[in-house]
């Protein structure tokens, strides 16, 4: 990357997405040389684990905060998701998957702290998906038991969050998954959960609050999630609704994770296929002229200037695994997805850092040339394992 002094000579009218994140008309990938770039971000990510805090961007509370998360948090599971994705197409899977296991280990194979909060779940993804491979209990057992306590002890309520709906509820916010995020957190460890034991009561419980927070968050008009519903009433500056790109780049991608884990037999999987295909329709609509979706997805490009990264990894992990599995058309839809594959490895410092992660939030914010996050890599990963199958069976 050029330094900032040469920018200083450009022409304010130049978007700074082309100065900080080009896209220039990059030759089709090749499954190899998507490999290469995943290894080299994924070899950043381990060298820099140890102080991953010190990366993070700045928005809100998170400013000039350089602590590292807890291994079991919302935003470290998504790393390992991406990562468990990565390590089956690595030359070397076992360096990968030692790692992974490690972390585990490390930490009894246990949940993070709070009972009931979709965020707290994601690293049971890991969890499951380690034990279909080791078959070793204690993969299994604290999340199974977990979740069990959670069918004896289910909250109910509303999920709105407005302040007129406070009456209606008689559980902290969190206890449910009213926001749009903890459809990628949550389910696919229910879903797998119900796969690996053949006990349909954890499907049936993804299936009840999955349709409840769809039901109050979903636009059956632009076919997009509000983050929450403190976002019905909020609108981009050309007036349409405010819709955020991440948000749904979590609810798209927790589509992909645990659609394959569906039984083919039961009567509730076409809900999720049909929702699956309807988000794919207007994400690929959606897509801006530099390969990326913007922070919020229908607000014009002038309004959203820099690039954004994790979600548009989501929606590229999501758009590529869809076509792999013969839910989507390939001749319609890999174009949008290489496009997007060239934008994103325009992202990636020359030592393998994702760059123009949008640090923590529930709505478009900021993105920095200099800072990346953990999920933002996690969700790079997961992307690359799919545009590599693409490209791989193309061949």
């Amino acid at each position: 990357m050029q330094s900032m002094n040469f920018y200083h000579h450009l022409s304010f009218t130049i978007p700074l997405l082309i100065l900080f994140c080009p896209t220039a008309n990059a030759e089709k990938p090749t499954s190899q040389s998507v490999k290469s770039l995943g290894q080299k971000v994924v070899d950043w990510q381990i060298r820099t684990f140890k102080e991953h805090g010190k990366y993070r961007g700045q928005n809100g509370k998170e400013w000039s905060n350089d602590q590292n998360y807890h291994d079991l948090e919302w935003q470290m599971a998504a790393l390992y998701i991406g990562m468990e994705r990565w390590r089956h197409i690595a030359d070397t899977p076992t360096t990968y998957t030692a790692w992974l296991k490690e972390i585990g280990n490390r930490n009894q194979w246990q949940l993070h702290r709070r009972p009931y909060d979709a965020d707290d779940h994601a690293v049971g993804q890991l969890y499951l998906s380690l034990f279909e491979e080791f078959q070793d209990p204690k993969m299994l057992k604290p999340t199974q038991t977990h979740f069990d306590w959670i069918l004896k002890n289910p909250k109910t309520g509303t999920l709105d969050r407005r302040p007129e709906a406070k009456a209606q509820r008689t559980h902290k916010l969190r206890d449910r998954w009213s926001w749009c995020d903890a459809l990628f957190m949550a389910p696919p460890a229910w879903a797998r959960l119900a796969k690996i034991t053949g006990e349909r009561k954890y499907l049936q419980f993804m299936d009840q609050e999955y349709q409840a927070t769809y039901n109050l968050l979903w636009s059956t008009k632009d076919k997009f999630f509000w983050r929450d519903t403190a976002y019905f009433e909020r609108h981009e500056k050309n007036g349409k609704n405010l819709f955020w790109s991440r948000g749904n780049g979590w609810g798209f991608g927790g589509l992909a994770l645990m659609i394959p884990d569906l039984p083919k037999d039961w009567e509730g999987r076409d809900f999720y296929l049909n929702l699956y295909k309807e988000m794919a329709h207007s994400i690929k609509n959606s897509q801006r002229p530099d390969g990326t979706w913007s922070m919020g997805i229908l607000g014009d490009l002038t309004d959203y200037p820099t690039k954004e990264t994790s979600g548009t990894s989501f929606f590229t992990f999501g758009l590529a695994w869809g076509i792999n599995n013969g839910l989507l058309d390939q001749a319609a839809h890999e174009p949008i997805v290489l496009k997007a594959w060239n934008a994103l490895e325009q992202c990636v410092t020359p030592d393998g850092m994702l760059t123009f992660v949008q640090p923590v939030g529930a709505a478009p914010g900021k993105a920095f040339p200099d800072k990346t996050k953990v999920y933002g890599t996690g969700a790079f990963l997961a992307a690359t394992s799919e545009v590599f199958n693409l490209l791989n069976r193309s061949k």
